[in-house]
């Protein structure tokens, strides 16, 4: 029940006579009310809800006054703007949710401060479980990655961010992007502990704090050897300790454990790719023996994947084949579907075999089709890949010769996210 301030009248006790003065002025007090509408909002899992906090000078002044909201669960950040209104006026509330946010009803508390006063409202939301997640591969490894093979810059376009170094600030506006074309989850690459991208992780999730993007680790080592159940459990273990947490950026599917895919390229046959899945559900197991941790495990496709034992305790198969403008697997356990922008590897002829040639409308009409595939993983290759030349960051031009019509620049934000952004992806809940 709102809470009325009561105006005061200091009254003096006059003696009489004439030397009898004049009573003292009232003294008012001034109080504000707080309403947020609508009352409740609802949000899938990963994407945002927005509210209106009202407020009204109800005696007194006007007078400055703080919000915030309150009592947020894992996986959920509101903030409100402008965070301090005057009273009579109003302020909007954004709720953003990750994928790691868990489905139910919560109450968030809606608070407003003015002088000694606080006054609250509460805000009820409702999340629900996504049918699709959209996601990015993303590479961590600037500045380093920039110089290599006697090129400066590694790539053959020339990324509008420039040279740019992997820091708070540059990923706190990757991330804004990415969020504008409905991705919600970046997959980034980590080598390992004490690797350049291991060094790069933090500012990752500095980046992504508070904005409802959450980061998946593309396990990297399993593409350059094979290591033990013991090494890939310690790992993901130290990635988990690290970097999880309730207001944490790590993609923690609710109910299904730390999300991690997993670049097996090395997997050329199916006796390969057997040996792999059955070191993963090993390591698995340890990681839940060990320290009652669980993950979700995404693989990437070989040759005969399904006929192996155990390849139905995999929880999503994908493919990473950049070359390729697209690659369905939304039919496999999981579900994953994959559009390219290009390939154009850097220091190699334009047209050089591997390549794929950039295209606006064969980009959206493969976009299209990915969103419509009804895959759960709907993944991007890449979002700064800039080596390989699948970047769909911003370029404003290639760097060396390329001939006539040849897709060299693609606008500050990004013509390959604008489609992504003008064809969201389907996330009601089921």
């Amino acid at each position: 029940m709102r809470l009325a301030v009561l105006l005061t009248v200091l009254a003096v006790a006059a003696p009489t006579g004439p030397s009898a003065s004049a009573a003292s002025p009232a003294v008012a007090a001034g109080d504000f009310s707080l309403t947020v509408a609508p009352a409740a909002v609802t949000a899938v899992a990963g994407h945002p809800a927005r509210a209106t906090v009202d407020t009204a000078t109800t005696s007194g002044a006007p007078q400055p006054v703080t919000l915030r909201v309150t009592n947020p669960p894992a996986g959920v950040f509101a903030t409100v703007t402008p965070a301090t209104v005057t009273s009579g006026a109003s302020a909007t509330v954004t709720v953003q949710t990750s994928v790691s946010a868990r489905a139910g009803t919560f109450t968030l508390v809606v608070e407003g401060v003015g002088g000694a006063l606080r006054r609250q409202a509460p805000l009820r939301l409702v999340v629900r479980t996504p049918t699709t997640v959209r996601a990015a591969f993303y590479y961590p490894w600037f500045p380093e990655a920039w110089h290599q093979g006697g090129l400066d810059p590694y790539t053959n376009y020339l990324p509008s961010r420039g040279r740019y170094t992997v820091d708070e600030t540059v990923v706190r506006d990757q991330v804004a992007d990415m969020r504008y074309g409905g991705i919600t989850v970046g997959v980034a690459s980590w080598f390992g502990r004490g690797t350049t991208t291991d060094r790069h992780w933090p500012a990752l999730f500095r980046g992504a704090r508070d904005s409802g993007f959450a980061w998946a680790p593309y396990y990297e080592p399993e593409g350059r050897g094979r290591p033990t159940p013991d090494q890939i459990a310690a790992d993901l273990h130290y990635l988990r300790s690290t970097y999880g947490g309730d207001r944490s950026a790590l993609a923690v599917l609710p109910g299904r454990g730390m999300v991690v895919f997993v670049y097996n390229a090395h997997d050329l046959t199916t006796a390969d790719g057997c040996e792999t899945i059955g070191r993963w559900i090993r390591a698995r197991s340890l990681l839940q023996q060990l320290w009652g941790e669980s993950i979700y495990l995404s693989l990437k496709v070989f040759s005969g994947y399904r006929g192996c034992a155990g390849s139905v305790t995999v929880d999503a198969w994908h493919q990473y084949a950049p070359a390729h403008a697209e690659s369905d697997f939304s039919t496999a356990p999981g579900g994953a579907y994959t559009v390219s922008p290009g390939f154009w590897k850097a220091g190699l002829p334009y047209g050089r075999s591997p390549f794929l040639a950039r295209n606006l409308d064969r980009w959206r009409a493969g976009v299209a089709r990915m969103t419509a595939s009804g895959a759960f993983w709907q993944l991007v290759t890449t979002w700064n890949e800039w080596g390989e030349g699948t970047a769909i960051e911003s370029s404003v031009g290639c760097r060396g010769a390329a001939p006539a019509g040849a897709l060299c620049a693609w606008s500050d934000r990004s013509d390959f996210l604008a489609a992504l952004h003008a064809q969201p992806p389907t996330v009601t809940s089921g």
